[in-house]
């Protein structure tokens, strides 16, 4: 049990570090996050309006909401022996963890700024 929340935690620091550095903290690649496929995922399904202010916000959260749905992930896979029960086991917690935080995030800010 304390391996695998060990795991959990350095995976999610780990990935959210990752994002921070390469995505959140680099200009030039963050003036492209409302163009990528999450961004426009909330945009379309449920109208969440990007500009300079709450970019950064939204992008934050949904890179925060990632590092966990990757860390979860990667903790249900570890605790399989076998790697193919492993990877079966993981693809549920995966799409699920998506489809609910996406959603989470998506229905708050369409909310907050008076969308869908």
């Amino acid at each position: 049990m304390i391996k695998e929340l060990l795991l959990f935690i350095f995976t999610f620091v780990l990935v959210y570090l990752f994002y921070f550095v390469f995505v959140l903290s680099r200009k030039n690649v963050f003036e492209k996050v409302p163009e990528s496929k999450n961004m426009l995922y909330l945009k379309y399904k449920y109208g969440v309006k990007f500009n300079k202010k709450n970019t950064r916000q939204i992008a934050n959260k949904v890179y925060l909401a990632n590092a966990f749905i990757l860390s979860v992930t990667v903790t249900v896979v570890s605790m399989f022996k076998s790697l193919i029960l492993g990877l079966l086991a993981g693809i549920v917690p995966l799409i699920v963890l998506i489809l609910v935080l996406y959603r989470l995030i998506g229905t708050y800010y369409a909310k907050k700024q008076g969308g869908k």
